[in-house]
């Protein structure tokens, strides 16, 4: 019975880490991102969206790497950066 118990246990705690591992990441052009302020709304405006896990701007390239779940579409992406008068296009 402690086997048994000992099992469900270990399989309880085991199924969250077992899709925290299933992201994806994808890089995304902005050319009206050119200053710093610009690099922190995009980011700011993208993990602000349910599922993403982490993003990072270049304003250097006008690039964003988003690390994100799968459930995350590419139009949500570009929806929230339209939201800053931005404009997106996957680089990869």
């Amino acid at each position: 019975m402690k086997k048994l118990c000992t099992a469900l246990l270990l399989s309880l705690f085991a199924i969250p880490f077992a899709h925290a591992n299933e992201t994806k990441q994808i890089v995304l052009k902005v050319k009206e991102m050119n200053c710093q302020l610009c690099a922190y709304l995009v980011n700011k405006e993208l993990r602000n969206i349910d599922g993403v896990i982490s993003t990072k701007a270049s304003i250097k390239d006008g690039l964003v790497t988003v690390v994100e779940e799968p459930k995350v579409t590419n139009q949500q992406l570009f929806d929230a950066i339209h939201k800053l008068k931005y404009t997106a296009e996957v680089v990869n």
